[in-house]
């Protein structure tokens, strides 16, 4: 009876410790499972958080150059007009200079000796600034010859600026010298050569 009793609690320990192994395994197994799913999990958020770190930052990148470029070209863009101002404003104090009596005497020489000697029916006609009217007439006496300047009407007129403008028979079609002609024509070359400078410096 003993024996059978001793082997019963055996067999109930065998089975209990049996039954305890396989439900620490299960329990094992259940914990093993749930800690990869963490750790999946939290991996999977952590790329998906640095992904979008990256498309962050590469978007801020973008941006700053794009400013950066914008930038850039505002200032070449305002370093170029401000250029062009004082190409101007330096072309208009040097012509007031150049556009002397002298000067403006010989210019209608050369074009009545082109004109008019190939015409002998044509006749010029000068439009100067009223200041420098009656001076233009006395050199061009010196300068032209009298033959020609008998040919040549010079009167003043505050159209020609602090330069002249010369027509032929009294057609609409202008040799214009006046300073705001010839400011704009070497502003306008000036200031494609300085565009052309800026565009090198910004390459």
């Amino acid at each position: 009876m003993a024996e059978e009793l001793q082997s019963l609690l055996e067999k109930i320990q065998r089975n209990g410790i049996e039954k305890a192994a396989a439900e620490r395994d299960e329990m094992l197994k259940k914990a093993q499972e749930q800690a990869d799913a963490i750790l999946a999990g939290a991996q999977e958020k952590a790329d998906a958080l640095r992904a979008e770190a990256q498309r962050d930052a590469d978007a801020l990148k973008k941006r700053a150059e794009s400013a950066i470029r914008q930038a850039a070209r505002d200032i070449l863009l305002d370093l170029n007009v401000e250029l062009k101002k004082r190409v101007e404003a330096i072309t208009r104090a040097r012509l007031d200079e150049a556009l002397s009596a002298d000067f403006m005497a010989r210019i209608v020489s050369d074009i009545a000796r082109s004109v008019l000697q190939n015409n002998g029916e044509s006749a010029l006609e000068v439009m100067v600034s009223p200041a420098k009217c009656d001076e233009l007439t006395a050199r061009l006496a010196a300068s032209a010859g009298q033959d020609m300047v008998e040919k040549i009407s010079v009167f003043p007129n505050s159209a020609a600026g602090r330069g002249l403008k010369i027509s032929v028979n009294g057609d609409q079609v202008f040799f214009d010298f006046s300073d705001a002609a010839l400011t704009e024509m070497i502003c306008a070359y000036a200031g494609s050569r300085v565009a052309a400078v800026i565009a090198a410096k910004d390459e």
